[in-house]
């Protein structure tokens, strides 16, 4: 059997309430992993698999199939980290000017109130990781529309639960 090898290491002093604060955070670490699951997606839309979240952001797989593009929005107190897995995706900004065409591990960090657009950028099926950051403690942000969707929306989610549903149809109209 393997030998731990362990040495002493020198710890700094940590005030009660600060540790107290350490402990409830520690408490909530996750894990997570993704599979794409086995449902079909309309062509032209998309299917959300929420990957874990916690007080101040959410992670999620955005799955596009064939388009899978929405409308000129922005997002009140949310900032976005969008990163390619699989296929490739477009982003516009106003005017539908292109933000950036990426690749797997290729992706834009969209700042709160930026206005933009995707779409899926080919024939194949394009996974998209979504990190949101928002204010510890904050409901999700408001997703504000500018114009009207290229389609109608009605996205898929996968992993919400009743409350993150209910603010989901509150914030997005």
């Amino acid at each position: 059997m393997a030998e731990t090898k362990t040495t002493e290491k020198k710890k700094f002093d940590i005030d009660p309430a600060t540790l107290k604060l350490i402990e409830a955070a520690e408490k909530g670490i996750s894990s997570f992993a993704f599979d794409r699951p086995d449902v079909d997606i309309p062509v032209g839309k998309k299917l959300h698999v929420k990957l874990g979240a916690n007080a101040s952001s959410r992670t999620s797989v955005q799955i596009l199939n064939k388009g899978g593009e929405n409308n000129l929005h922005y997002h009140a107190n949310m900032d976005l980290m969008y990163m390619v897995l699989k296929g490739k995706v477009r982003f516009y900004g106003e005017g539908d000017r292109l933000l950036g065409e990426y690749a797997p591990f290729q992706g834009v960090t969209l700042p709160q109130y930026s206005r933009y657009w995707f779409e899926s950028a080919g024939d194949d099926e394009a996974w998209l990781l979504q990190i949101a950051g928002y204010p510890s403690g904050a409901e999700q942000a408001q997703r504000i529309p500018v114009e009207e969707g290229k389609r109608p929306s009605s996205d898929l989610w996968i992993g919400l639960s009743a409350e993150e549903e209910a603010i989901r149809r509150r914030n997005n109209r």
